[in-house]
């Protein structure tokens, strides 16, 4: 089970990389509205998948003090983060703000991530 945690997380990691990514490719069109392109859809699908999955093997792990804050955020976030991209994603004009939005919620996930922990130390 511990192989499989570690390989959704490098999933995990590597779906957050793919929406950061498809923002920095498109940043030459920050004022022209950018599109939601492939990059950011299959890294939206990628983390909200192993971002569920993640949640799930946790405690399958026998880790008890989980930080369900942290959780709940990230789920929400995450969720947000794909339906935005995936209602944008054939639209031949996007508004300004998607892909900025975007971005600016997936550094949001990751810093809840790591400021909250999702696994909170025993006492």
């Amino acid at each position: 089970m511990d192989i499989a945690v570690k390989i959704t997380l490098i999933l995990h990691i590597i779906g957050a990389g793919a929406l950061l990514s498809g923002f920095f490719y498109q940043l030459k069109d920050w004022g022209k509205g950018m599109k939601v392109n492939a990059g950011i859809l299959h890294g939206a699908w990628l983390q909200l998948v192993t971002g569920f999955a993640l949640a799930g093997m946790i405690p399958a792990l026998g880790e008890e003090n989980l930080n369900g804050i942290a959780l709940a955020i990230k789920a929400v976030v995450i969720t947000v983060i794909f339906f935005v991209a995936y209602s944008f994603n054939k639209k031949e004009v996007t508004p300004t703000w998607v892909v900025p939005a975007i971005a600016g919620l997936t550094i949001v996930n990751i810093a809840v991530a790591i400021l909250g922990p999702i696994v909170v130390a025993k006492s």
